[in-house]
């Protein structure tokens, strides 16, 4: 199987590299944008899981590179083996970009489903980070 990449589009976000990042780097934060369709969140700093669907997932941190990117991967109980990357770059005293990338190895059908809402999932979830009162 051949890598499978999609990447968000790219939104700039009026708040530091440095709160966005400290922001983002604990799972816990993370209740604030789930979709309704995920459900029984459970979070510590660095580990989450949560069912959608009616399948049990759960993601880790594996990389914080602070201030520039974080890299998280499925836990033992998700079935897919994937990478999600969410990269920041300083554009000024108070405004940074954000974009996010998932790889997974996932067969030629499984891609076709996948790609197009994915897409739209990371694209509809940069605009909303855009939109959170980073502390």
């Amino acid at each position: 199987m051949k890598d499978f990449k999609v990447e968000s589009k790219i939104v700039k976000i009026p708040n530091t590299d440095e709160r966005i990042f400290k922001f983002l780097s604990d799972f816990r934060n993370f209740d604030r944008f789930m979709p309704p369709d995920v459900q029984n969140w459970q979070s510590e700093e660095d580990t989450c899981s949560f069912t959608i669907k009616g399948q049990n997932a759960g993601l880790q941190f594996v990389q914080k590179e602070p201030y520039n990117t974080l890299k998280i991967t499925g836990s033992s109980q998700t079935p897919y083996n994937f990478y999600f990357w969410i990269q920041l770059k300083h554009l000024g005293n108070y405004e940074t970009a954000l974009k996010m990338t998932i790889k997974a190895e996932l067969n030629m059908i499984m891609r076709t489903a996948v790609k197009k809402p994915l897409k739209k999932f990371l694209d509809q979830l940069a605009d909303q980070l855009k939109l959170i009162p980073y502390p």
